[in-house]
């Protein structure tokens, strides 16, 4: 069973020492952290910008930017959000994005983010509006909802072994269990 982020939370408070657990299951946590952001980057590219990942940035960026002002942190989901789960009800509430935003967010050259917009608005993933670009919310249902289910899954499963290897890690250190790899190790790229 997954735990719930409150657990998660409760979890990381009940570490003797998270610096020490840090530490100790560091190469776990790195190779698990990177490994879900590295497949969740692989997966988006290829359902919604055909692996061209300056298009997937541009996309991110809108997406993200255009609800923030809806989302303010903090906020219980039945305080801003629909039945559906929605923040927007309609699509006058999605904030557009002027060009000068999207490359200064991002860094990509503006006659490229041109280029990269124009595709987008060409797959249906974007849409220009009078203020700028915003995502299409048709683009949204249910391809998206269905990719970011599996996203949240593979999210939490990361978010489980990431915990376990701290609590083990947090154990080892509370018992003066060296965390080190043996001396003989080696590196697989040794200095000359």
């Amino acid at each position: 069973m997954q735990a719930t982020n409150h657990q998660r939370i409760v979890e990381l408070r009940q570490l003797k020492n998270f610096e020490a657990a840090y530490n100790g299951a560091f190469g776990i946590v790195a190779y698990a952290t990177n490994r879900f952001l590295i497949d969740h980057m692989l997966r988006v590219g290829r359902i919604l910008t055909q692996n061209d990942y300056e298009a997937m940035v541009i996309w991110g960026v809108l997406a993200h930017q255009g609800v923030a002002h809806l989302m303010p942190p903090g906020l219980l989901p039945s305080a801003i959000l629909s039945e559906r789960g929605r923040a927007v009800t309609d699509d006058s509430q999605i904030k557009p994005l002027r060009l000068r935003d999207i490359t200064g967010i991002t860094g990509i050259p503006r006659e490229t983010a041109q280029r990269k917009l124009a595709q987008l608005v060409e797959s249906h993933s974007v849409c220009k509006v009078s203020r700028g670009w915003v995502v299409s919310s048709a683009r949204v249902e249910p391809e998206l909802r269905d990719f970011t289910r599996e996203s949240v899954m593979r999210l939490l499963a990361v978010a489980d072994e990431i915990m376990a290897a701290l609590r083990d890690a947090d154990a080892r250190a509370s018992a003066g269990t060296s965390t080190r790899p043996p001396a003989d190790a080696g590196e697989l790229c040794a200095s000359p």
